[in-house]
């Protein structure tokens, strides 16, 4: 029976275009809580990334694992907080030698773009309403780091330096966590923290970084405008998220049950 269920924000159950969850999310969020699940959010976002974020997401979510799983915070208290192999230095070396972009994010949760590039900060500004303050990394122990690389080479040639820390791929960047730290690890750190088991949990995603917590989960499931490796991994496809996919799915298993 499953008992705590988790989200993924950004195209899963959060709309950029209207900075906002559809109606039917929130009701979905909502119900689930009224029925005693557990809920959690569980994103590659910093937590200052997520500070604009509508208050729903706050006052309903039991717990919120930041940063694919580096950081993990119940009840508002910073549980978790995975630091980064100390290879980390390399790669970061790398990066500046080749002047790539990238946000790095601190065990204290402060985050910083490592210099201006117009690109980034608009890609920011969509995305999270804010932009890190541009700050030189000067060896601060790191939770996450997030890099865009103009040079596609440059995607394998640091993949190919991580043999500690937990390298993914994404669209225009990769981001590094600590050795064998991703979502589908968040989430299984925060179900022992509830005494649930692993088949007890559920999952929603709809990008590639949500691969691991859908495959961890008793139940994954991918929203209808999900990337189609995570569609092929899924245990249930359900609709998009403007065609109230998450709410959809939630009736269909039976956790919530629509108005009369």
């Amino acid at each position: 029976m499953i008992k705590a269920i988790f989200f993924d924000i950004d195209a899963t159950s959060y709309i950029h275009a209207i900075k906002d969850s559809p109606e039917s999310t929130k009701k979905a969020f909502r119900k689930l809580k009224e029925a005693g699940y557990r809920l959690g959010i569980c994103t590659s976002r910093s937590y200052p990334e997520m500070i604009n974020l509508p208050e729903h997401f706050w006052e309903l979510m039991d717990a919120v694992v930041c940063l694919g799983g580096a950081q993990i915070m119940i009840d508002g208290n910073l549980v978790v907080n995975h630091t980064l192999d100390d290879e980390i230095q390399s790669v970061i070396q790398l990066l500046d030698e080749t002047s790539t972009p990238y946000r790095w994010v601190t065990s204290t949760s402060e985050g910083y773009l490592s210099q201006h590039d117009q690109w980034v900060e608009d890609l920011n500004t969509f995305l999270y309403q804010m932009i890190p303050p541009i700050k030189k990394y000067n060896k601060e122990k790191l939770v996450h780091l997030l890099f865009y690389p103009e040079d596609e080479p440059l995607h394998q040639t640091i993949k190919d330096m991580c043999r500690k820390n937990y390298y993914l791929r994404l669209r225009r960047s990769s981001e590094i966590t600590a050795p064998g730290i991703n979502k589908g690890h968040g989430i299984l750190e925060c179900a022992r923290f509830w005494n649930i088991e692993q088949n007890e949990i559920a999952a929603f995603g709809d990008a590639n970084n949500d691969l691991p917590m859908i495959q961890t989960a008793e139940i994954g499931i991918a929203m209808g405008n999900a990337t189609e490796l995570l569609k092929q991994h899924a245990d249930y496809i359900t609709d998009t998220i403007e065609n109230d996919g998450l709410y959809k799915a939630c009736i269909h298993f039976g956790w919530i049950k629509e108005d009369e």
